[in-house]
């Protein structure tokens, strides 16, 4: 076994652990936009440290492809030229990393997509909450109470509504 064998061979291996690592990735973001709209706030917070352990992941894995593509191709930018690197492989290999580099990449923007979803949807929220407080508690010219029945301050930072009329 050659050289190129054992890169060849060490990069499917990681490109698989990435392909692996996005997989859970995606579905820990969509867990997480579960549990935003059931309001389970203790699970959102388990699935917020999930998913940054995923991405200090990915990224040491990204930094191992890039040097093992460095090895591979050592005159070329191993960091925007992963095609050009695996040009220089035989072809058997060369499909075969591709394949698992386009997998790659295709878990990798259906995260990002995700991510985007899951952002916008918690700006709108936030934009809706702060609406209708806007509405409800309109500055300074309204009068808040406490619960107690005593003059709160105006500067409200945040309010709970109670329900059980």
């Amino acid at each position: 076994m050659n050289t190129t064998d054992t890169y060849v061979d060490t990069l499917e291996t990681v490109l698989n652990q990435q392909i692996e690592l996005l997989s859970n990735l995606y579905a820990c973001q969509k867990r997480m936009y579960e549990s935003v709209l059931v309001r389970d706030w203790v699970l959102l917070q388990k699935e917020l440290a999930l998913s940054s352990e995923y991405a200090e992941s990915f990224k040491k894995l990204d930094d191992n492809r890039i040097a093992v593509l460095c090895k591979i191709g050592p005159h070329l930018d191993a960091a925007n030229g992963f095609y050009r690197i695996t040009a220089l492989l035989p072809e058997s290999d060369k499909m075969l990393i591709n394949n698992r580099y386009r997998e790659m990449k295709r878990l990798l923007l259906l995260s990002k997509t995700e991510n985007d979803i899951f952002t916008t949807y918690i700006t709108n929220a936030k934009s809706l909450v702060s609406g209708m407080l806007d509405t409800v508690v309109s500055g300074k010219k309204s009068k808040i109470y406490t619960r107690n029945g005593a003059l709160a301050s105006t500067n409200v930072a945040s309010v709970v509504l109670n329900r059980s009329f």
